[in-house]
Order: structure tokens, then C-alpha cells, then sequence
């Protein structure tokens, strides 16, 4: 199940977060998602590191859509809105993955007419982005 406790607790503490949007690839514009995604957080009062930033722990939300061709009209998508940073092993801490999830959303796989796939895909995006912010201030009370 996404979105635990003990994955809250990954994200106290945070200086900011980058945003890295894997290419969706058809007719959705990954800098287009990819500023959804920015503004919410900073409307959220969440700092948005630049690609060239790098804070303690390297974390980053990750957003990947895939999308089907359409056939007869509709296409399929699938959203999915994962936090990922440095993680070092308890019992040996000398080794360092370079990433890890470390918290996830809980995705979204949908159809849609293909006329509206961008618009669900990005609705369902908000969506996403509202369960880390609400994950996000649960781990960092003002």
C-alpha cells in the first residue's frame, strides 16, 4: 500500500525536492506536466530545486505517464508519482544506493477518449501531487 507511515517519515526534513518527468512520449508535453507539478508544490509552500541543485540526499519526486494508442478512440494511461533519494543500509552503512522510493502515490491506470487523455492524465496528476503534499506536511508540521 502506498503512502505508509514510515514513508512519511522519509520526507521530514527536506530542504526541497527536483521534479524529474520521464518522457510520457504521444500527445502529452512533459514541460507542461512537469510545471504542473512545480506549481502545486510551490503553491504548497514546498521548495522546488533546480536540476543543477543538489541537496542533501538528492531527493526527487519522479513521474512517469504511459499512455496506449488509440484505438476506436480511447487510450489507456497510467500514472504514477514516486519520491525516490540517497539511502544507505542500517547494518552496512558504507553502502549507498544511489536512489531508492522512498514513498509512492497511489496510481492510476484509466481509459479516456483519446480527445480528453491529456486532460485526465493531468487530472489525475493534481491528484497525486496533493497526496505528497498532504504526506509531505504530516512529516514537517509548521
Amino acid at each position: 500500500m502506498a503512502d505508509t507511515q514510515i514513508e512519511r517519515d522519509s520526507l521530514r526534513d527536506l530542504d526541497g525536492v527536483r521534479v524529474v518527468v520521464e518522457s510520457p512520449g504521444g500527445a502529452l508535453d512533459k514541460d507542461q506536466l512537469q510545471r504542473v507539478v512545480e506549481s502545486k508544490l510551490r503553491a504548497a509552500g514546498i521548495k522546488v530545486q533546480n536540476q543543477g541543485d543538489f541537496p542533501v540526499g538528492d531527493p526527487f519526486l519522479r513521474l512517469r505517464v504511459t499512455a496506449t494508442a488509440e484505438s476506436n478512440g480511447i487510450a489507456g494511461y497510467n500514472v504514477e508519482l514516486e519520491f525516490l533519494q540517497i539511502v544507505f543500509l542500517r547494518r552496512n552503512p558504507a553502502l549507498t544506493f544511489n536512489s531508492a522510493q522512498t514513498w509512492k502515490a497511489k496510481g492510476q491506470l484509466g481509459l479516456a477518449p483519446a480527445a480528453r487523455l491529456a486532460a485526465r492524465v493531468q487530472q489525475e496528476l493534481s491528484a497525486q501531487v496533493d497526496q505528497f503534499i498532504e504526506a509531505y506536511r504530516a512529516s514537517n508540521p509548521k
